[in-house]
């Protein structure tokens, strides 16, 4: 019977295991950044929606938000649930606030915090600007533009 060495057995049987833990620990990142971009980019439109959307008669802004927030597609979002959504309307400033967490499989995951989960927020906030205000800054700037051409 031939004696051989078995350290390539033993090697492979701690390496392994490490690797894979590593590649799964990488893949969680990338699915907890791509909920994050999602999450901006959902709160980034519905603030720009907010505001630019006028009142239609009858039905408030609080009422046309509360819609659009409940319409918004949250299926799409791989491994996380969204734990806040909020949208606001103060002194003609649009803003709108989410936040969402990621829940680890594996209790030891997380080497940067107790917890077993990632978090992450975002807020965006707009002006509204009125019709009036609109057109007369168009006014100024076509009137500017005007000034500008006599120059040359």
């Amino acid at each position: 019977m031939k004696k051989e060495n078995a350290y390539l057995t033993v090697e492979a049987a701690l390496v392994f295991p490490i690797v894979i833990s590593v590649i799964l620990l990488i893949v969680y990142m990338l699915i907890f950044q791509y909920d994050r971009c999602l999450l901006e980019q959902d709160l980034g439109a519905m603030a720009l929606w907010g505001s630019r959307v006028e009142t239609s008669s009858g039905v408030s802004m609080e009422e046309l938000t509360r819609q659009r927030m409940a319409a918004m597609y949250r299926d799409k979002y791989a491994a996380w649930k969204i734990t806040v959504l909020d949208a606001s309307l103060e002194r003609n400033c649009f803003s709108v606030k989410g936040a969402g967490q990621l829940t680890f499989p594996l209790p030891g995951w997380n080497f940067w915090s107790r917890r077993n989960v990632w978090d992450t927020h975002a807020d965006y906030s707009y002006n509204r600007m009125s019709p009036v205000t609109f057109v007369r800054l168009c006014h100024r700037f076509l009137k500017g533009e005007d000034e500008g051409e006599g120059d040359e």
